[in-house]
């Protein structure tokens, strides 16, 4: 949808010498019209909330010339507000009191064109926030199902492959249930049992498969068949059951010994006595490196959970920043007070990450997702947080004196009372933020998406403007 920017730009210009008597009549008027709404902020600070309407007004007014940053903004705002109770219904009430009430601010100025200037506008706004908060309400998809799942796509291509994958699942399952980890230990490199039927299903298999490859080649050219070979070999060796695995490697390795010259240096090594079970356990010890890489994962979270009461965990950092070289998600995390000075997480996911009143100080967070985390009080002093994402983040009250913060996403952060002192945020969006008290003083604000609104209530002597200008107390 086309929006009339330049309308919206100016009328909302006009509205701005009284925003904060515009948010209380919105919310009177929406409250007068729907009533049944007012307990949906029974709990909620209303001065609070003003301010954050005025806040995603500003933000929205601020970005019509930027739909790219606007959109996913929204579409979180949406999310959002499925915890509080918005369900679609609401959203036209609250577009009617919007309206409404630029118009009682508007009066002579609300003509036709700005009427429907801010009801394009809402509509656009409306449907991006719908979208994400569908995405909100979307299942989550059950893991303990995926084995079964895979089985089913290739049981019609594959049936001996398609019943490894299940019987591989359900193993996993009854040796994580039953049987601990010395006791895997102790079990011979190959110990397997094949009955008749499984026998004869598997060399039917081989059979068909054979004639299958004979006749492509019959069909194709033949490059094109050896050119895909080794990508199926690939996805076979990782799809296989290990004793699969192990049963070609051995009878691989013995045809490769019965074809080779017996006076050859190549068959005095291959003959040693100890060589088919090197080469078997060096091809298991590669088959099942990705079971021994969760296994390290889940050792890792261990000491993570282990040491969520304790404030000083140096193994809890190691493991952290071992997950995330890994790029495992940390999202979630719950590390309230916890001691992190020095961390190094670049590009590690911390969304909704509760780590208030934690010790952050001097580490590297850059490319971080921290939206929708909770660092309230956090000491983030002389940290890397460059391109760091913040977006709907709690960090009131936190220590980010001299961070670094340059290209930081922090649309619609709580920033209220931080202390921002000397930090560098060039370049950083800080569209709809709340700065209400925070300490600005001697920051670097060049280039910064920001408006003097949302820096009306903050402190900035001494700090470099976004114009490059040395703001002077007056």
């Amino acid at each position: 949808m086309s929006l009339n920017v330049e309308v919206l730009e100016q009328s909302f210009e006009k509205v701005k010498p009284r925003a904060d008597e515009f948010a209380a009549s919105f919310y009177d008027n929406l409250f007068q019209a729907h009533p049944e709404m007012k307990p949906l902020f029974t709990k909620t600070d209303m001065k609070n909330q003003e301010k954050k309407l005025l806040s995603s007004l500003v933000l929205v007014v601020e970005n019509l010339r930027n739909p790219e940053a606007l959109e996913p903004v929204l579409k979180a705002l949406g999310a959002r507000h499925v915890g509080y109770g918005a369900i679609p219904k609401y959203y036209g009430p609250v577009g009617e009191a919007l309206l409404l009430t630029f118009e009682q601010y508007l009066v002579e100025n609300w003509t036709p064109e700005v009427k429907k200037a801010w009801l394009d506008a809402f509509r656009a706004i409306t449907g991006l926030m719908l979208k994400g908060a569908g995405k909100e309400s979307l299942p989550q998809v059950i893991q303990a199902d995926k084995p079964a799942i895979l089985a089913k796509l290739v049981q019609s291509e594959n049936p001996a492959i398609a019943k490894s994958i299940t019987l591989k699942a359900e193993t996993q399952k009854e040796s994580q249930l039953f049987k601990s980890t010395a006791e895997q230990e102790k079990k011979s490199l190959i110990s397997i049992q094949l009955d008749g039927e499984v026998l004869k299903e598997i060399i039917n298999n081989f059979t068909a498969n054979y004639q299958q490859f004979q006749t492509k080649i019959s069909e194709q050219p033949l490059s094109e068949v050896v050119k895909k070979i080794p990508r199926k070999l690939i996805d076979a060796f990782w799809i296989a059951p290990t004793w699969l695995v192990a049963i070609v490697s051995a009878v691989v390795f013995t045809v490769v010994l019965l074809i080779v010259d017996d006076n050859s240096l190549l068959a005095e090594a291959l003959g040693a006595a100890d060589t088919i079970s090197l080469v078997v356990a060096l091809v298991l010890f590669i088959k099942e490196a990705p079971d021994r890489r969760k296994q390290f994962h889940y050792q890792a979270w261990s000491t993570v959970d282990t040491a969520h009461d304790v404030k000083v965990s140096y193994a809890r950092i190691l493991a952290l920043q071992d997950l995330n070289e890994d790029g495992v998600s940390l999202r979630g995390l719950d590390a309230p007070g916890a001691e992190l000075v020095d961390i190094n997480l670049p590009h590690a996911n911390l969304s909704k990450a509760n780590l208030m009143e934690s010790d952050l100080s001097n580490a590297n967070l850059s490319y971080a997702n921290l939206d929708n985390a909770n660092l309230s009080q956090t000491k983030l002093s002389g940290a890397n947080l460059s391109h760091a994402k913040f977006g709907f983040a709690r960090l009131n009250q936190a220590n980010l004196n001299s961070a670094n913060l340059r290209s930081a996403n922090l649309v619609c952060a709580d920033l209220s009372h931080a202390n921002l002192s000397g930090a560098d945020l060039r370049d950083a969006s800080l569209s709809g933020a709340n700065l209400e008290g925070a300490y600005l003083t001697g920051a670097n604000l060049k280039n910064a998406k920001v408006s003097d609104y949302e820096l009306s209530n903050a402190f900035l002597e001494g700090a470099i403007m976004p114009n490059g200008s040395l703001f002077i107390q007056t």
